[in-house]
């Protein structure tokens, strides 16, 4: 009687069900689809992080960078470059042999037809350590960045370095090795995260046989994605920076599918139905919670195709692929694996079988029924506590500090920093425009005005320009020098005079002892930007001032995304559960556990804290994009969880369990699912805590500690709580909005 009432409730019309009993009876055919999709992927995903862009975190539209365009532009000097760090154990850099070094370097390096030019310390002094033992190199070329890396492979080849310890650093040797990391994390990571993922749905499921379905699937997710978008790269660059979160996401989210999926089946087979039956109940009970979970994860990502920032596009891009992949597998290629295996779903078993209804959950449930208060106070409590670091908050840009030490550029730039003095201080170029001959009285006295006027910003320690080389002149005493250029011979002066000074144009070169990434670094900007000559115009460049735009720019949009991404998931799980609190409930959990792990975030790689096991050096800051990445990961995945439980306790609901009793009957059901799940991603997300990348180990922590939170406190404990003291308010839907709303 049971199995024919079983029989009945999924002979709907649903298309979800129907799609179900067309897989199970055609399901060789959906294998060889998907065989097929493979075929025609897999060969393209080994190569896919090689087509991918090193960069992504600038705007050709931002100021710093029209800024810094003009300048190029006027003064034919190049952005790009690279600079190499030059040391010898015993001799001094101007001694003899080690000049002669040195020059049979820059020979070599003039030999590559791209090298515009090549700056030693011969030409300048400040090129060379206060020891007197190391040098830098600057080598400037005729390339933009994406170019520069085969232009940086072809020079590492022909070097003459002798002797000498020569380290490349700069912009091209840390993009390089940012490529080269993001591989060997990707490799490092699925080495970790398969195998922990494959035990943990053994300790799940209980048997090989269930536990590597939905591993298979992950894996088919990551592979076609990678493929898909390995031919994506043709019609845009997108950030190598972007692969691993895409591989992390294409793995989890194709297993926590796929385990939501056939812990249904196993649930229906358990009740005596048929391997047919149990696929189309499955379809269209989890199957619709898959689906649902999948467009709010797609929802979530897309949004950061609305920044207009490459790094942001592509992870973006990568994402939606991948989930979309994901669910889509899970949604065809599972229940055509599940029709296949049948009734072996339950073969070599390794572990005794728990069951979704694991007495502790029962326990667990019973509690949370009891005593909705206890429950609530701390748990709330303690998410607020984890919140609390985000007001310190400072944001940073990319530099070599997102790599461990070991990496050539990382070590380059740990000795400009520790013999030279780099990044303990902002260093910016203004430009100011201006008609006329710059060497007239009247055209001195405004530049002279301008370059009084940059002195006396707060926080500027130096400028130097051909209107500010000694604090004592005045303008006319610039006019009398001036008078005839041509017989200047003071080196510093005539190096003003090349670098700094073209018809039209003034260079001003502001030095400042705030750090670069820091918050009053950005107020500087604003400062300078702020300035307004009488006549002309102030271009400001700079690490400071790219830094600067990027953050104004992604930060004034953030909000609004945000807002949009909220409201459209609202609106789906309205429709979904016919509710308007469970959809507010669910919102508003989603940020406070994001917001937690953004407390997190900054107490770990802002604050330092567990730098030594986590092996990266602090900076003070969180990178620009990844308080962006990670809500756009969390706010998605998080829901998943919410709509598995959601759904259970609907269904209980539906069937005409009064409130207590269907949230009770949905924690039982899902308990052991949800955590499964969650902890899934949890390994995936923590075996990327060991990657190299600082912004993907920061991504690895915050959605691993995310996801811990939303499976233990929020959906386990806070959730079922409010929904007890809420009643039968948890499904109040004014009339009028349920008839408009569509009906699935």
């Amino acid at each position: 009687m049971l199995h024919e009432q079983h029989r009945l409730n999924i002979r709907q019309t649903a298309i979800l069900t129907r799609s179900g009993i067309f897989i199970y009876r055609w399901r060789w055919y959906v294998l060889g689809a998907w065989l097929v999709v493979i075929v025609a992927t897999a060969p393209f995903a080994p190569f896919t992080s090689g087509r991918m862009s090193s960069g992504g975190f600038t705007n050709d539209e931002y100021e710093s960078q029209l800024a810094r365009d003009f300048i190029d532009q006027t003064f034919d000097r190049t952005s790009v470059g690279i600079i190499l760090v030059v040391r010898h154990p015993t001799l001094d850099a101007y001694s003899a042999e080690f000049v002669a070094g040195v020059q049979a370097l820059v020979d070599s390096l003039l030999k590559h037809e791209l090298v515009a030019d090549v700056e030693t310390h011969r030409s300048d002094p400040e090129l060379v350590s206060p020891t007197g033992k190391t040098v830098l190199i600057n080598v400037g070329l005729e390339v933009d960045i994406e170019e520069s890396l085969t232009v940086l492979e072809s020079l590492t080849g022909s070097l003459e370095t002798g002797d000498f310890e020569v380290i490349m650093t700069g912009g091209p040797p840390l993009y390089r090795d940012i490529v080269d990391a993001s591989g060997a994390d990707f490799r490092r990571g699925e080495t970790v995260a398969f195998p922990l993922a494959t035990i943990t749905l053994v300790i799940v499921f209980g048997t090989i046989v269930a536990a590597a379905i939905p591993v298979a699937i992950g894996g088919v997710a990551v592979v076609a994605a990678l493929g898909i978008i390995f031919w994506l790269t043709y019609m845009g660059g997108l950030s190598v920076l972007s692969f691993n979160i895409v591989s992390l996401l294409g793995i989890g989210m194709g297993i926590d599918y796929s385990l939501y999926y056939v812990s249904r089946f196993r649930e229906q087979r358990a009740l005596g139905m048929s391997v047919e039956d149990a696929i189309a109940n499955s379809q269209s009970k989890a199957g619709l919670a898959i689906l649902f979970a999948g467009l709010s994860s797609v929802i979530g990502l897309s949004s950061l195709l609305l920044f207009d920032l490459t790094v942001l596009n592509s992870v973006g891009i990568g994402a939606a692929v991948v989930i979309s992949l994901a669910m889509a597998a899970a949604l065809t290629l599972m229940p055509a694996l599940l029709s296949v295996v049948g009734v072996h779903i339950e073969r070599l078993r390794v572990l005794p079988q728990l069951g979704g209804e694991w007495k502790v959950w029962s326990v667990l449930s019973g509690f949370v029924m009891r005593r909705p208060l206890l429950v609530l106070i701390p748990t709330v409590a303690l998410l607020i506590a984890l919140v609390i670091p985000v007001r310190d908050l400072e944001l940073g840009g990319v530099d070599p500090s997102i790599l461990p030490r070991g990496w050539e550029s990382r070590e380059g730039a740990v000795i400009l920093e520790e013999e030279f003095g780099f990044d303990r201080q902002t260093f910016m170029i203004v430009a100011h425009t201006f008609d006329g001959d710059p060497f007239t009285p009247d055209v001195i006295d405004r530049m002279y005005a301008v370059g009084a006027a940059v002195e006396d910003v707060q926080d500027v320690s130096g400028v130097s320009s051909y209107v500010n080389i000694r604090p004592s002149f005045s303008a006319d005493d610039y006019v009398r020098l001036y008078r005839n250029p041509e017989s200047i011979i003071d080196l510093r002066i005539t190096s003003i005079l090349e670098d700094g000074l073209r018809e039209g144009v003034a260079l001003f070169f502001v030095s400042s002892e705030l750090h670069p990434s820091s918050g009053e670094a950005r107020r500087l900007v604003a400062n300078l930007r702020s300035l307004t000559p009488t006549h002309g115009e102030i271009y400001v460049s700079g690490s400071a001032a790219d830094l600067t735009d990027q953050v104004n720019t992604l930060y004034s949009r953030f909000p609004f995304v945000m807002a949009g991404v909220v409201t459209l998931i609202f609106i789906s799980l309205l429709i979904q559960f016919r509710s308007i609190f469970i959809p507010l409930k669910a919102v508003f959990l989603n940020i406070l556990g994001i917001f937690a792990s953004y407390g997190a975030l900054v107490w770990v790689f802002q604050y330092g804290n567990l730098s030594w096991l986590l092996g990266f050096d602090p900076v003070g800051a969180i990178e620009t994009t990844t308080p962006i990445i990670l809500f756009a990961v969390v706010f998605g995945l998080s829901l998943d969880y919410e709509i598995f439980l959601m759904s259970r306790i609907r269904e209980a609901h539906m069937s005409k369990a009064d409130s207590r009793q269907s949230v009770r009957e949905g924690l039982e059901k899902t308990g052991a699912i949800i955590t499964g799940a969650g902890l899934i991603l949890i390994v995936v997300a923590a075996s990327f805590i060991v990657a190299d990348i600082v912004i993907v180990k920061a991504v690895g922590l915050g959605l691993g500690l995310a996801i811990l939170l939303d499976v233990t406190i929020v959906r386990l404990l806070v959730a079922p709580a409010l929904m007890r003291l809420m009643g039968d308010w948890n499904w109040w839907l004014p009339k009028w909005l349920d008839r408009i709303l569509p009906t699935f």
